[in-house]
């Protein structure tokens, strides 16, 4: 364990690799409040041997965190300076948030500021696979006037697995373009006339796409759940890396029976694997927060938080 030291209230870990990007002022405003910030170089999410380092050289009181884990180790290491960790995010997944109550850290998120760029980014995967945008636009740019014949969302059975604020919002989305909606969710039940609840085994068989909102970080789609569905389903993910098993997802790629895949999250980040290989995967580089609107929304939200946890701390 590392100890307390008078210099630990000036500084402010900020993990995420385009902090203040869209929104300068942000920086300015926390230099305001006397605090010196450390701003991540890598342009990366920072590994656990990184992290380490630079809260044992930084000793920050205050952390802006992105999407590395944060885990007992970490934690148990920045006892006595880390105060506050607000994650410029929309879930706790990533934070060991039992050993950081326990050690006297507050941790804060900023909740239901990404609906409406996550909501988008799915409906726009959902688009590009049927379209076979990815292939025409490839097709085109290599010299081929190449047709494929697409599909229309309208008709389509969308299953959503999770069906908190974010996957109702794709669900309304997908509704509106004349979509069946079937969704999943063992702690939600909504009455909406338009959604139908169901088990994940009928929602899996009876789906044309499957788009994943659950929190957490079990597999919720292993080898056997894929082999469940339909053969030429659309498989998405812009929830949480680690939903899917991707060794399994990339065996049935190659067997035909998923029919494309639209990942925005990986299990491990950055991802260099074998999914890379397949015509039929549309992969970003979990960018559903980066719409400009959204993003500076976000993270004004976690520096609000900061202020307030610190204000709890008495530092502030």
């Amino acid at each position: 364990m590392i100890g307390n030291d008078k210099g630990m209230e000036k500084k402010i870990l900020i993990t995420t690799s385009s902090f203040a990007s869209e929104d300068p002022e942000l920086l300015d405003e926390i230099k305001k409040e006397g605090f010196d910030c450390w701003l991540n170089p890598y342009g990366r999410t920072l590994s656990e041997a990184e992290l380490i380092e630079v809260l044992e050289s930084r000793r920050p009181v205050g952390m802006l965190a992105g999407t590395e884990r944060i885990g007992e180790g970490i934690l148990t290491r920045a006892q006595g300076f880390l105060k506050v960790i607000s994650r410029i995010g929309v879930g706790w997944e990533n934070v060991d948030l039992q050993t950081a109550r326990r050690l006297g850290m507050k941790v804060f998120r900023t909740e239901k500021v990404l609906t409406q760029a996550v909501g988008e980014l799915t409906i726009a995967m959902m688009l590009a696979a049927l379209r076979n945008l990815i292939e025409h636009d490839r097709a085109l740019k290599e010299g081929e006037w190449k047709k494929v014949m697409g599909s229309l969302l309208a008709g389509k059975v969308v299953g959503i697995i999770g069906y908190g604020e974010i996957g109702r919002y794709v669900g309304r989305l997908a509704m509106a373009f004349g979509a069946e909606v079937l969704y999943h969710d063992p702690y939600v039940e909504i009455n909406e006339p338009w959604a139908k609840r169901t088990s994940l085994a009928e929602l899996l068989a009876g789906s044309d796409i499957v788009s994943l909102h659950a929190g957490g970080r079990e597999v919720i789609l292993g080898e056997e759940e894929l082999k469940a569905c339909r053969r030429g389903v659309i498989i998405i993910n812009t929830a949480r890396g680690g939903l899917i098993e991707e060794g399994a997802l990339d065996h049935l790629l190659s067997h035909g029976h998923i029919g494309y895949a639209c990942l925005d999250v990986f299990e491990e980040e950055p991802y260099y694997g074998p999914l890379v290989r397949h015509k039929n995967v549309l992969m970003t580089p979990h960018v559903g927060s980066y719409a400009r609107e959204a993003r500076v929304q976000m993270e004004r939200k976690a520096v609000e938080n900061l202020f307030r946890g610190l204000r709890e701390a008495g530092i502030l």
